[in-house]
Formats: structure tokens, sequence, C-alpha cells
């Protein structure tokens, strides 16, 4: 791997260490929650946030637009939205992308079933939406948004479309994901802790994914 990151290094250095750091300041906070709060369960900030949404955030108005947003990482549209885009990306002959989709999607789903089964945390009481039967860390759902969505825009990325309309699209895409990270907090289906392990493990499942295909399997 370093040996990459060195010959790598000198066309992409600002990207190349920013991603890292992200990578490893990830890492870091899925430790510390996984330690700190779902292990030794410190869940003060967890249900101090939940007080500040009841008080100050939860409305009806919001509480419906909330109830749609969370739909864009439903386990019901990742089971059309991943075989979709790979017979897309099939059928314009995008076959490494495919790959990388395939791979990215599979191993995240696999990746957070074992996580769940492991640390088999039982979901927030008192739900706004009915109340749901799998464990609560980490969320699927901030973890699939960010390796579907982080999918699309690195997709977005390799494209020769102008960069300011890159930077328009991966900003949208990655405000959707947090939005929807958001929702679940506010639904009180997934405590705060929850929603940010996984995005830390999206983040991390998505970066590690990207390096393997650059470094064995470029994307053209």
């Amino acid at each position: 791997m370093f040996k990459f990151i060195k010959n790598y290094y000198n066309n992409n250095s600002a990207k190349l260490l920013l991603s890292l750091l992200f990578f490893v300041v990830a890492l870091l906070v899925f430790f510390i929650i996984t330690d700190e709060i779902v292990l030794e369960k410190e869940e003060t900030i967890d249900f101090t946030v939940f007080k500040f949404f009841k008080e100050f955030i939860i409305r009806q108005g919001l509480t419906d637009f909330m109830s749609v947003i969370t739909q864009f990482s439903s386990v019901a549209l990742m089971k059309i939205a991943y075989p979709v885009l790979i017979v897309i990306l099939l059928l314009f002959k995008f076959y490494r992308k495919a790959a990388f989709t395939f791979v990215a999607g599979v191993g995240g789903l696999l990746l957070i079933y074992a996580m769940k089964m492991f640390f088999a945390r039982p979901r927030p009481p008192y739900p706004l939406l009915n109340k749901e039967e799998s464990f609560s860390f980490p969320s699927g759902h901030a973890t699939f948004s960010f390796i579907l969505y982080g999918t699309l825009a690195y997709f977005i990325w390799l494209t020769d479309l102008p960069k300011v309309w890159k930077y328009i699209a991966m900003i949208f895409l990655v405000l959707l994901s947090l939005t929807i990270g958001f929702s679940r907090v506010y639904l009180r289906v997934h405590y705060p802790s929850d929603v940010v392990g996984g995005f830390c493990l999206g983040y991390s499942w998505l970066f590690l994914i990207i390096y393997t295909f650059r470094r064995w399997y470029p994307i053209k």
C-alpha cells in the first residue's frame, strides 16, 4: 500500500492526503463509538441529542418530510437501485464500474450484517415510525447511503464533466446522504452514535474499495 501511495503521491498529493486523513479519522471515531458508547453503554450523548430534537426540532410537517427522505436509503430501494445500476453499467460496457458497484454493495451488506449481529444493540425506545426489529448499530441506512451515493459521486468525478458540475453533484450527493442519516435520528429509529458509526463505516469501506480498484483494477 505504501509503495502505491508513494507512486501516486506526486500528482495527487492533496487529494490523497485528505482522503487518508478522513479514513484514519473515520476508523478512530468508529472505534471510539463502539468502545465507549456501544460496548460500555455510555449513552448520555445519544439521549441528550434525542432530548434536543424533541424540544426544538421535531414538528409534524418536518416528520412527514423525514419519513420520505429516509426511504432514499431503505432496504426496498437498495434492492432495486444496485441491480438497476449494475445492469445499466453492463449495458454501456462499463464492466469495471459494474464490478466496483457489485463489490461495494455486496461487501457493504455483509459488513453491516456482521457488525449488527456482533454488537446486537437494541433499537432506541419510542420511535416516531413503526418499530424496526433489526439491531441498531451501525445504521444500515447511514452506511449504505454513503456507499451508494459515494459510489455515484466517485463515478461522476471520473467523467469529463466540467469541475464545477462535478463539485455540485458531489455536494448534493453528500448532503443527501447526511440528510438521510439525520432523518434516522429525527425519527428515533437509530441512536445518533449508530448514524455516525454508519457514516464512518461506509466511508472507510468505500475508501478501501476505491484504493483496491485503483491499485489492481483501475476504472477509466
